[in-house]
């Protein structure tokens, strides 16, 4: 992510590794795929799935606790308090449609990848299946979506995520909430360095 950014983001996984010199070129290209993809009558939504009840799924929650702490503006759905997790995933996203008739979802979620991009996170500007690594079927959501790669895809994922390191989830969580705080920051028109 050294070259200058284009106006037109190719749509596809970005990764980006949690460290400070990555915390600008994620937060402008999250800047750019919001300003790219949403429409004006559009209202933006943080959605934060996760659960808090295992630590390899806590990503989400995790996140919305920490950006509703440091004011974060926009509506946003998923606390440690008030998880949005597969269990009322199903009921949450029809009142969240019904409070806002024209939503656009920005969703952050834990997931399973291959193992040499544990530990990173990934932005996409394309809607992302909650439990499809250990194998859920709920509904794919959101506008874009922010992953942060807590584990290993494969067959004992489910029972690998209950012992994923606090630190790691905590990690990704800062990196998360510095990069969609940034990005409303930055001036519309700025590039990477």
């Amino acid at each position: 992510m050294d070259q200058k950014l284009s106006s037109k983001i190719p749509c596809q996984n970005y990764y980006f590794l949690p460290d400070e010199k990555n915390r600008h070129p994620f937060s402008h290209l999250l800047k750019q795929q919001i300003l790219q993809l949403k429409k004006a009558e559009e209202t933006l939504i943080l959605l934060c799935v996760g659960t808090d009840k295992i630590t390899g799924d806590c990503l989400g929650p995790l996140v919305g606790t920490k950006l509703i702490e440091r004011n974060y503006s926009y509506p946003l759905y998923g606390t440690l308090e008030n998880p949005v997790h597969g269990m009322n995933l199903s009921s949450v996203l029809p009142e969240l449609q019904y409070l806002y008739p024209s939503p656009f979802f920005l969703v952050v979620d834990a997931a399973l990848g291959p193992a040499q991009k544990i530990g990173y996170v990934s932005l996409s500007c394309s809607p992302l299946t909650p439990g499809k690594g250990i194998r859920r079927n709920l509904p794919s959501i959101g506008n874009i979506s922010i992953t942060g790669i807590v584990g290993e895809s494969g067959r004992n994922s489910e029972w690998e995520l209950p012992y994923t390191r606090l630190y790691l989830v905590n990690t990704l969580a800062d990196y998360i909430c510095d990069g969609i705080l940034g990005s409303f920051t930055l001036p519309k028109n700025c590039h990477n360095k």
